[in-house]
């Protein structure tokens, strides 16, 4: 009977490597590799516009929390919105002009953005890995 039990725990053993494997090698691999690669991918070919109240503006240079870039650090504007969360302004941000931008938009009441679709719509389960979407442009619909 003990060879028995032991065939058995040797059949299992393959499910738990494959399950370790598939643990630490598959699934952080599409989460950090294959669907901000995707994400992005879409995301330039299908833009929407989102009107949104703006509560803040500053300049930043902290590791973009969006797909672009890839964690590059660089001159930003980070928008807080009423209706929208948080959006990242990083296109034709420069060192010369991220603090004009960030002003602009900080005098702004009702700004409209071009973001990418899927990035928007993910921008809740994004924000529990520090993403947030990115601004393609803006155009301040009315001012304080």
């Amino acid at each position: 009977m003990t060879g028995k039990s032991t065939t058995a725990a040797r059949k299992k053993r393959p499910v738990v490597g494959i399950a370790i494997v598939l643990l630490l090698f598959v699934v952080p691999g599409l989460l950090f590799f294959v669907i901000p690669v995707g994400i992005t991918a879409y995301d330039d070919s299908h833009r929407m516009p989102i009107t949104c109240t703006v509560r803040s503006a500053v300049t930043g240079t902290e590791s973009s929390g969006s797909f672009k870039g890839g964690g590059a650090s660089g001159p930003q504007v980070v928008v807080v919105t009423e209706q929208c969360g948080k959006i990242l302004l990083q296109d034709g941000i420069n060192s010369s002009n991220a603090d004009a931008v960030a002003k602009e938009l900080s005098d702004a009441d009702l700004v409209r953005f071009n973001v990418g679709d899927a990035a928007y719509r993910l921008r809740a389960q994004l924000a529990l890995f520090g993403v947030s979407p990115t601004a393609y442009s803006f155009e301040v619909l009315n001012g304080s």
